[in-house]
């Protein structure tokens, strides 16, 4: 049996439900009626242990980075206002009317 990925729909094998990009075994007789659905994988073993161990790798750099360059920037502003010209601070004005 090979290896099929499932394209632009969902499929039922076997009372196992395989959405769009999930991968399924299907016998050659299987592939055939589902040939509108399903595009054969080729891949082989090793070629799938050395993609599995370069993703780890780059996940564990990106982490270590992430942390690393995570700063935290605090922003205050303050604002004052002052009275125009001619008028004190309780609103009035400076000449006692």
């Amino acid at each position: 049996m090979a290896k099929y990925k499932v394209k632009h729909t969902s499929i039922m094998h076997n009372g196992k439900l395989y959405k769009e990009g999930s991968v399924v075994e299907l016998t050659d007789e299987q592939a055939q009626k589902l040939a509108d659905f399903v595009d054969i994988v080729l891949e082989t073993k090793k070629a799938e242990a050395t993609s599995k161990t370069a993703a780890k790798t780059t996940n564990t750099k990106s982490n270590k980075t992430a942390a690393k360059t995570k700063t935290e920037v605090k922003t205050e502003t303050k604002t004052e206002t002052s009275a125009p010209t001619g008028e004190d601070s309780n609103g009035g004005t400076a000449d006692g009317k």
